[in-house]
Order: C-alpha cells, then structure tokens, then sequence
C-alpha cells in the first residue's frame, strides 16, 4: 500500500538519493502495518552540540488511524555524522515500534527470558 511521504530538509541542503531512500525505507514499513495513512520526515542538522561536531537529526511520523507513531535519531549513542546511517538507525527503531504496535494490536505480545 503507498502512502504520501513528506520529507523536508532544515538547514542541509537537499539531496534526491537521500530522499529516494527515505521514501523506499518508509514504503517498506507497510509490510508491518497496512494502515499508514501518511509518513512526514524532517532531516536536519544537530547543532547543540559542537563537542563532537555536528550530527544528523532524522526525526520520522508516521500518521496511523487511532495515534501515530514517532522516532528520533538523535539520541545517547546515536550521533551520525553520516546521514545514510541516521536514517537507516532512525527507520530500524520506528520498525520495531511499528511492529510492537502490530503485535499489540493482534493480542500477541513478546515473551522475555524470565518472564
């Protein structure tokens, strides 16, 4: 199913393969839910802190019937300088939200060692 993807770059310049990417990244989360009504992702750049030089600040929405579901790239450990990596690092956690929500929705949660 294909839904609109709304990407906007802040402060970077804009780069059709990024994008390119972006849009399949996110088509490819229909496969976990069916129901994405729309998609809107912002890349920029993290300029607070200069210690460690500027990173990319990937920040994803995705719009679904009853809520919507957001990721952030920028994070303790998650500071990219490359922006192909905070993409993929950014979809790959709002995969598995997508999917936790799905589980959720289905009555089938995950089981923990221990538990």
């Amino acid at each position: 199913m294909n839904f609109p993807v709304n990407v906007t770059f802040d402060g970077v310049d804009a780069s059709d393969a990024l994008r390119a990417i972006i849009v399949d990244r996110a088509q490819r989360l229909a496969r976990f839910a069916d129901d994405i009504t729309s998609c809107q992702v912002v890349v920029a750049l993290d300029t607070q802190r200069h210690h460690h030089g500027n990173a990319f600040d990937i920040r994803v929405r995705l719009a679904l019937p009853g809520g919507e579901i957001e990721a952030r790239g920028v994070g303790a450990g998650t500071r990219h300088a490359d922006p192909y990596v905070a993409v993929a690092d950014t979809f790959d956690v709002l995969r598995r939200r997508v999917e936790d929500r799905s589980r959720q929705r289905r009555g089938a949660f995950k089981s923990h060692a221990g538990a």
